[in-house]
């Protein structure tokens, strides 16, 4: 009588049950969340590669669901980049309008503004995103984007009139005002984007930039005070 074979360590018994892989339970998040998490992933790709990052099937691996979920909430890779400029230039207003208001009732002066400034610029990849959003004419008459330097030149004036009233001084003109919204925009624009760069470039140390925003302050402390002497 022959004996059974005895069973090696490699083979399969196929008499035993196969054991299965436990399933992943299945994430459940209001439409709200999904958005939100999404955006995030966007933001993040942005601020580390730039725009040509906000690729859609790279944020539906980040974020852990399919691609098509993320074109069931915003359609295409245009309707996320359109979200996500919506969000970013909200959240860009909010923290501007903040930061102005809580500088200049504070009697912090140009410096505290300047460094908030160029904090919120480089900040996940929000100047990155606002070039674009102009370079690419995305900036369209209408759009909250197209009027945030005027929000923020018309509260930042309000702001510089009431210090004038208060201190019993002659008002500054609007001009030189928005002047001096584009002078810390592009300076803070062009620090947050190739600051670094340009400073290494130069020959300087990296504790440049700290300086050079407060010879930037500086220099409109001087400007704002030479102003209310005429």
């Amino acid at each position: 009588m022959t004996s059974a074979k005895p069973q090696l360590k490699d083979e399969i018994d196929e008499s035993q049950p196969k054991s299965r892989a436990p399933a992943q339970k299945r994430v459940r998040r209001t439409a709200d969340e999904a958005r939100r998490l999404i955006l995030d992933a966007a933001e993040e790709r942005l601020a580390a590669q730039g725009p040509e990052g906000i690729r859609l099937q790279d944020i539906a691996r980040d974020v852990g669901i399919s691609h098509p979920a993320i074109l069931h909430h915003f359609e295409s890779r245009e309707g996320l980049v359109a979200a996500l400029i919506e969000r970013t230039t909200s959240q860009f207003r909010e923290k501007m309008f903040t930061l102005i208001n809580d500088t200049m009732t504070g009697g912090a002066g140009s410096e505290g503004l300047i460094e908030n400034a160029f904090q919120v610029l480089s900040d996940r990849g929000t100047a990155r995103l606002l070039a674009w959003l102009l370079l690419t004419g995305r900036s369209a008459e209408g759009t909250g984007s197209h009027k945030l330097m005027r929000e923020v030149a018309d509260m930042l004036h309000q702001n510089r009139m009431e210090i004038a009233r208060k201190g019993n001084r002659s008002a500054p003109a609007r001009e030189d005002t928005v002047f001096m919204a584009m002078l810390t925009a592009t300076a803070a624009f062009g620090d947050a984007i190739i600051g670094k760069q340009i400073a290494r470039g130069s020959g300087l140390d990296p504790e440049a930039l700290a300086r050079y925003r407060k010879w930037l302050a500086n220099l409109l402390d001087e400007h704002v005070a030479a102003s209310t002497r005429e």
